[in-house]
């Protein structure tokens, strides 16, 4: 294990959020908000202190190599949260650590909860904080994506870097290509919700804030009623259409970079991503016309808004959609466990991963039908070897178990089973609002007792990083030459 490397990396990463809380502290400023100087005072202390880890552990030859690449996606995480946290803490907001360590938990992860009891109170320094840490949360979980969850064979990345006849350093160089073409791509998707926010009627810095917050998929708003607050159906299209965009695989944005236009309309997982989105968005409004008595027109509207949001893990809400009653917060449930596509921004199991499941159920019953027969998993004409079949199923048991184990802990704390379930599924799939009235649309996370948002804000990192990244690191094996 090359700690140095590990440590050096994350005294970089501590020195950039620093650079970053001076973002803030400008606003607050031109704002006149005293609140300037504690992002201020915070930004150059976190600088000083990554840039002193920086020259302590540097290194001529930096070395990440697959257990490198495990400790440094979770160790970043922790340290980020941990260090992002700070300005709120201290800020007027008169947060606990506690309080201030799950905001910006569920910031960084792009998860979306939130404890601020009134945040159109909140100066505006803090609130594009909120949505500067989800937008950096975003980017770093696409770059995590292409960097590291190859290795462990359960995103389908490593499908895309296949060939095994390029050597080891073309390899690298070509995931270093690939990782920055995806930091420009979301950097231009960015920019371009935040002027169509703009133009559509939203203010300036409202738009900046949500257009953040809807390419990471967070669900951070500006306003207590999020994007209900607004009333716009022209609004709500950009955001439809920013969240959309954000849930897909942002290498095949850069595939069509490269000009392979096709691929983004030829991927399986897309198309299925698509027909999931249709037939619920169709469902929910169905119910809600025939059941809540709303207009159709009225139901498609509030139905392909929320459902869109729930899907793809942003947690923005126009309705309190806890109040729909049981088959729709039911089926809410369900979607909020799926979520997006892989190397997007979105959390849940992830439409590619649900798609091999059915195809492993498939091949089962074929060989009880044929027990003699070789029946193969194909994906988009490429051979699911059984390595990426069990880490797979492996990932989705791990899903499904974590939510029973943290709604459990949830439970004997005190916490009623569907806000329990509710909040462990939300964290676990980083989606933000829960479905019950307390953590729902209309309420927040901040009644919650502190021994239930450590939990959260664990569950949040846990599901971010997707299980197995987290496990790997306490086998006694791994840190075994």
């Amino acid at each position: 294990m090359n700690f140095r490397s590990v440590l050096y990396i994350i005294g970089l990463l501590i020195s950039t959020l620093g650079c970053m809380m001076l973002i803030p502290a400008l606003f607050d400023l031109l704002n006149n908000n005293e609140e300037w100087s504690v992002f201020a005072s915070t930004g150059i202390i976190s600088f000083l202190m990554g840039i002193t880890i920086v020259l302590a552990f540097k290194n001529r030859d930096i070395k990440i190599g697959s257990k490198e690449t495990f400790l440094l996606s979770v160790l970043s995480w922790i340290f980020l949260a941990a260090i992002s946290a700070l300005p709120l803490y201290l800020s007027n907001l008169n947060l606990s650590y506690t309080d201030a360590f799950f905001e910006a938990t569920s910031g960084i992860t792009t998860t979306g909860s939130t404890i601020l009891l009134n945040i159109e109170d909140a100066s505006k320094g803090i609130l594009i904080w909120r949505s500067i840490l989800q937008w950096l949360g975003g980017v770093g979980i696409i770059v995590m994506a292409v960097a590291a969850l190859p290795l462990l064979h359960m995103s389908g990345f490593q499908l895309f870097f296949s060939e095994q006849a390029e050597p080891s350093d073309k390899l690298k160089e070509r995931v270093k290509n690939v990782a920055t073409s995806i930091i420009i791509i979301y950097g231009i998707f960015t920019f371009i919700c935040a002027l169509l926010l703009n133009i559509v009627g939203m203010p300036l810095f409202d738009s900046i804030c949500h257009a953040m917050t809807t390419i990471a998929t967070g669900g951070y708003s500006t306003q207590n009623n999020s994007i209900g607050y607004y009333d716009s159906l022209p609004i709500e299209i950009v955001i439809i259409l920013g969240m959309i965009m954000a849930s897909l695989p942002f290498i095949l944005f850069v595939k069509m970079y490269n000009n392979d236009i096709k691929s983004i309309f030829l991927d399986k997982q897309v198309k299925g991503f698509f027909l999931l989105l249709l037939l619920s968005i169709f469902i929910i409004a169905i119910w809600l016309n025939t059941k809540l008595n709303m207009s159709f027109i009225e139901a498609i509207r509030v139905s392909t808004f929320n459902v869109i949001s729930i899907i793809t893990g942003t947690g923005y809400s126009t309705e309190d959609f806890s109040k729909w009653g049981g088959f729709a917060i039911g089926l809410l449930f369900i979607f909020m466990l799926i979520g997006g596509c892989t190397g997007s921004t979105t959390g849940g199991i992830k439409i590619f991963r649900i798609q091999i499941l059915f195809k492993v159920i498939a091949q089962q019953i074929q060989k009880i039908i044929r027990p003699h027969q070789i029946v193969k998993i194909t994906y988009s004409k490429a051979l699911i070897d059984d390595k990426t079949t069990l880490s797979i199923l492996a990932l989705i048991f791990l899903f499904i178990v974590s939510v029973f184990i943290i709604a459990a802990l949830l439970y004997f704390m005190g916490l009623d089973l569907l806000t329990s379930f509710s909040a462990a599924a939300t964290s676990i799939a980083v989606v933000g609002p829960g479905l019950s009235h307390e953590i729902g649309p209309s309420g927040n996370f901040s009644l919650l007792p502190n021994q239930a948002k450590w939990v959260l804000s664990a569950a949040m990192i846990i599901g971010r990083l997707e299980f197995l990244a987290v496990l790997i690191l306490i086998m006694p094996s791994f840190w075994k030459r």
